[in-house]
This record gives C-alpha cells, structure tokens and sequence, in this order.
C-alpha cells in the first residue's frame, strides 16, 4: 500500500470553493439593518465545495462567519467558536439558532414559542444569569446559524 500524498488546493477566488467572509456586525440603535466589517487579518475564509452550498440551498454570498462572544450558548457554542449565518433564512422557528439583533447586539440564541410569543434562549442552563427574553419591536433576525467551527470537541 502505498501511502497518501497530499495535493495543494489553490482555494483562492476558486470557484468549486467559494468562501465564506469572517466578518464583525455592526448594529447602531434605532435603526433597522445591520453593516457588516469583513476581518481581512490573520483570518482566512471559511470554505466548502460548491456540492455542499447547492446539497443544502444555500447562496455563498448571503452566508455570514461570526465570532461567538460569550458562554450563553454553552455548550453547544463556546467563547472564541465560530459560526455561519445564513442571512437569506430570518423565519423564525421553534428550536433554531439564529443571530439577533437584540437590545443593539449582536448575540446567537435559540428562538421558542411560547404562549403565541416569540422568546430568545440560551442554551446555558445558568438560567439565574441566561434569562429566556421574549422578543421586542426593535429584535431582528440576521439569519439562521448553519453552522460551527470549534476547537472544542
């Protein structure tokens, strides 16, 4: 037997790769949108074969790689993962992660409905710190978490 080589893929501009863009959302209060700063240093793009954007429906251009902030989502989610967002997907349904803007942050929590209202979970069980908050005029949803990197297992 002989053993594997490894062959070099050039993913750059690749077309049977598209990359996803690491970016930081931005949320100014009052205002209903998002902007969106690409984070071009010492961050390479997260990339899949082009079979698995159309096994999945997904467009390359509408997804979203962001950085978890925080322990509200352990442990599913840890403090320095990341996630993809799929910003075409912002109906919410019961049991789904998706990015929030909530209260003028960015913040990824698991959306219930309860009593004909649309509530946002942790999934941290620290309930005394995790509040459930249901949502208000001013949440929007960015898009529906598709996705994890981790360094955790």
């Amino acid at each position: 037997m002989k053993p594997a080589t490894p062959q070099e893929i050039s993913l750059q501009e690749n077309p049977e790769y598209p990359a996803i863009r690491r970016v930081k959302i931005k949320i100014s209060a009052g205002i209903t949108g998002y902007g969106i700063e690409p984070l071009e240093e010492d961050h390479a793009p997260i990339v899949f074969h082009r079979s698995w954007y159309e096994s999945n429906g997904y467009d390359p251009e509408k997804l979203l790689a962001i950085k978890v902030a925080g322990a509200s989502m352990e442990p599913g989610l840890y403090d320095g993962d990341w996630v993809v967002v799929n910003s075409a997907d912002t109906s919410p349904r019961d049991g789904v992660a998706f990015a929030l803007s909530f209260d003028g942050e960015v913040v990824i929590k698991r959306l219930f409905r309860t009593e004909g209202h649309w509530v946002a979970a942790s999934d941290n069980q620290d309930k005394r710190i995790y509040r459930d908050r249901p949502l208000n005029g001013d949440t929007f949803i960015i898009g529906r978490v598709i996705h994890k990197q981790s360094e955790r297992i």
